[in-house]
C-alpha cells in the first residue's frame, strides 16, 4: 500500500546559495518541525549553475527533493516547485531564511476556511548597516513569498506567479493583487514565524532590476507610476536608511549609490515601460 501524500509541501527555489540553503534545511528536518514529519515534504527547486546543490541534499538532506530549475528567474523557479508537489497546500519560503519549529504546525492551524495563509517575517539579528535589509512582515497583507502557504487547487486557478517577473520583487505582490481581485479568503498567522537575517542591498547600477520590476507591476496592473513618484520614493527610503545610520564607510556609499541609482532610472525609464507594454 502506497503512503499517503502529504498534506504540505515546502517549496525552497534557490539559486548558489547553498551555505544559507543548509541553515534554511536544517530548520526543516524531520526532528526540527513540531508538525508530524509525514504531513509534509520538502522540495528544493534549484535554478543554480552547478552540482553543489544537488550535492548537498544527497549528502546531508536525503529527505528533501531536488527538482531543476528552469532557470528563468525565481517566479518560474517557484512554479516548477510546486509542478512537483505532491501536497494540499503549497508552502514558500526563501533559501536564507529559518523557520521556527511551529512553522509549519501554526500554519496548520490557520488554514481552516481559507485558501491562502500568510505567515510573520521577523529579522532577530537587525539590520547593521544601510546598506542592508530584511523583508520584516509583523502586520500582515503583504504577501511575501518567503512565508506564504497556498491551497495548490487556488494556485493553480491563478497560474501561479507570473513568469515575466524574472527578478526577485514584485511577483509576490503581483499574485497578491490577482488573488484579492479573485476574493480568495485569507488569513494572517502570526505565530507562523520565520526569521529572514538581512540581506545585503545591490549598489548603483544595481537597483535596476527593482525598478523595471515596479514599472512591469504598474503595466500589468495598470497603476499610475512615473518617474517622480519612483525617484520621491527611493529619496524617501534611502534617506531614512541613511539618517538613521552612524557615520560609516557604509553610509558614504549608501549616499553614492542612490545618486546613481537616480541616475540610472531617469535614463532607463522610458525603455522600461515600453519593454513592460
Amino acid at each position: 500500500m502506497s503512503a499517503a501524500p502529504p498534506t504540505f509541501s515546502v517549496i525552497i527555489p534557490t539559486r548558489n546559495r547553498p551555505d544559507t540553503l543548509a541553515r534554511c534545511l536544517e530548520n526543516l528536518a524531520p526532528s526540527a518541525q513540531s508538525l508530524d514529519a509525514t504531513s509534509y515534504e520538502v522540495i528544493v527547486s534549484d535554478d543554480g549553475n552547478g552540482d553543489d546543490c544537488r550535492a548537498l541534499l544527497a549528502r546531508d538532506f536525503s529527505w528533501a527533493r531536488y527538482v531543476a530549475g528552469p532557470q528563468r528567474g525565481p517566479a518560474a523557479n517557484r512554479n516548477c516547485g510546486a509542478q512537483a508537489a505532491a501536497g494540499e497546500w503549497l508552502v514558500f519560503t526563501d533559501d536564507d531564511t529559518r523557520p521556527d519549529p511551529n512553522w509549519l504546525r501554526a500554519i496548520a492551524e490557520a488554514r481552516t476556511g481559507v485558501s491562502v495563509v500568510e505567515g510573520r517575517t521577523v529579522c532577530r539579528e537587525g539590520l547593521h548597516s544601510p546598506r542592508e535589509h530584511a523583508p520584516v512582515n509583523d502586520a500582515g497583507g503583504n504577501w511575501w513569498s518567503c512565508n506564504l502557504a497556498v491551497r495548490r487547487e487556488t494556485f493553480r486557478a491563478l497560474r501561479g506567479f507570473d513568469e515575466r517577473f524574472r527578478f526577485p520583487h514584485m511577483e509576490d505582490v503581483d499574485f497578491r493583487e490577482r488573488a484579492l481581485r479573485a476574493n480568495t479568503a485569507w488569513h494572517f498567522a502570526p505565530d507562523a514565524v520565520v526569521d529572514h537575517p538581512a540581506r545585503r542591498d545591490p549598489w548603483g547600477t544595481g537597483w535596476r532590476r527593482v525598478h523595471e520590476a515596479e514599472v512591469l507591476f504598474a503595466v500589468l496592473h495598470r497603476q499610475p507610476f512615473s518617474i517622480w513618484r519612483c525617484t520621491f520614493n527611493v529619496a524617501r527610503a534611502r534617506s531614512r536608511t541613511i539618517g538613521r545610520a552612524p557615520c560609516s564607510r557604509d553610509a558614504a556609499s549608501a549616499v553614492l549609490s542612490w545618486m546613481v541609482e537616480t541616475v540610472d532610472m531617469l535614463l532607463h525609464w522610458r525603455g522600461w515601460w515600453r519593454a513592460a507594454r
